[in-house]
């Protein structure tokens, strides 16, 4: 009697940021590589940026050399990849439903389709919540996306390029840039911007070498900038903001913006040459689509300690787009990288466990604390512990700080080796290269 070879159980992981590339990666090298499971990954980007790192490449400071290829990824662990938007899923059927993908001339890159899974872990991450706020989708740019941080670098550049050029005209003396939004992603690119400035007027763009030409105010609906975040954090990144001229207005809700203008609330009227969005976040709109699973507050999905949804066992949700209940705290956890990394760590071992037919553990997060970036070469740090409390520090040490988080990434999805070369390349490649991309 011949027995029938079963085929591996099926892990279908929708979306390739912080949290899914790096399950992925994690199972391919665990379940994938013993054949215990066959790893697929969903996104509609052919390539993974990390998000903390959006605003640097949408000023320029970072360029697309620094991007991971999806395709190059996973032939090199082994997993499948599949470009595909994702539009639903049949849980009767378990089939992850694909909207087609186009490209630049609107030409198909991948149809509409269906995958099946046996496990499926959505990690679809979060959108800007313009909280039905007029104007905000006509005339806001937004820094959710790859795609979104690569048109906003265009902009900016079209932009500083038609100042020096006389494009813009005699009316334009200066430009005025607004960001609303004050928590870590406004803040980040508020900074980031300012130095951008002054690398172009290092590059050919003179007319930005009087720093009073270019206007740059963080507008915030808080009491003060970074409001999740400690006290002593936020009066720190307050004052060097205030040292590299970027004005902020707290307490400042915006009603609504058009082409040249924004309104706010109190009936104060800002000029914007260029207005960014960047206040809050909610789940993807897609999520709205799954009637069948429950939803919870900013449209995220529901999930049990164990990161199950609460209505399907064979569906798990992290990342962003996760309702995840934090005890310490009795909430939520936030939209950070850090919780997205630690549930895909968990998630390498729960999956294992669910496919042995072993008892599920709940997730636990450590808040390690909080860096926040305001320059190429500063930042301000929080650090969390129970023996330490919580110690804030900046500078240089907190700088280095944080883009050691940016190399824990690399490693945990390239490998320890290759993140070490690929970031003393990077340095080297610094020395003899524009530090801004400059087309």
């Amino acid at each position: 009697m011949t027995l029938r070879k079963t085929n591996p159980p099926r892990i279908v992981i929708v979306g390739a940021g912080a949290a899914g590339l790096n399950l992925a990666t994690r199972l391919s090298r665990s379940l994938g590589r013993k054949k215990a499971a066959e790893i697929t990954l969903v996104d509609e980007n052919l390539t993974h940026m990390w998000k903390p790192s959006l605003h640097e490449y949408s000023v320029g400071t970072k360029g697309s050399d620094e991007e991971i290829s999806l395709l190059e990824h996973s032939h090199r662990n082994r997993y499948n990849f599949r470009l595909g938007r994702f539009a639903g899923i049949d849980r009767d059927r378990c089939m992850v439903q694909l909207d087609p993908v186009n490209d630049l001339h609107n030409r198909p890159l991948a149809p509409l389709r269906s995958l099946p899974y046996d496990i499926l872990v959505l990690a679809i991450g979060s959108r800007s919540n313009d909280f039905g706020t007029p104007g905000i989708k006509e005339h806001c740019l937004m820094l959710d996306t790859p795609t979104q941080a690569k048109r906003l670098q265009s902009e900016l550049l079209n932009l500083f390029l038609r100042l020096e050029t006389g494009a813009l005209g005699k009316d334009h003396s200066t430009i005025n840039i607004n960001i609303v939004g004050g928590g870590a992603t406004g803040v980040e690119l508020a900074a980031e911007l300012r130095e951008a400035t002054e690398q172009l007027a290092h590059n050919g763009i003179d007319r930005l070498r009087d720093p009073g030409i270019v206007h740059i105010r963080i507008i915030e609906a808080a009491p003060r900038v970074l409001a999740a975040l400690p006290e002593k954090v936020s009066k720190k990144v307050t004052r060097h903001l205030g040292e590299l001229s970027v004005a902020v207005s707290v307490n400042a809700r915006v009603q609504h913006v058009t082409s040249q203008e924004v309104h706010l609330a109190d009936g104060t009227i800002l000029p914007s040459t260029l207005t960014i969005w960047a206040a809050g976040i909610k789940a993807p709109e897609v999520v709205g689509t799954l009637s069948t699973l429950e939803t919870g507050s900013l449209g995220r999905l529901k999930v049990r300690p164990t990161l199950q949804s609460t209505h399907d066992e064979k569906i798990y949700v992290i990342g962003d787009c996760a309702e995840c209940f934090w005890p310490e705290k009795d909430g939520f956890l936030p939209p950070r990288a850090q919780v997205a990394t630690q549930q895909a760590e968990f998630l390498e071992a729960q999956l294992t466990a669910h496919l042995a037919g072993k008892p599920l553990r709940n997730f636990h997060y450590i808040d390690r604390g909080s860096l926040v970036a305001i320059s190429q070469e500063g930042a301000v740090a929080a650090l969390m512990g129970k023996a330490i409390g919580t110690v804030t520090f900046e500078g240089w040490l907190a700088r280095r700080a944080y883009n050691y988080l940016h190399f824990q990434h690399l490693s945990s999805v390239q490998g320890w080796l290759r993140a070490v070369v690929l970031t003393a390349l990077g340095k080297a490649m610094r020395r003899v290269r524009p530090r801004l991309k400059l087309h």
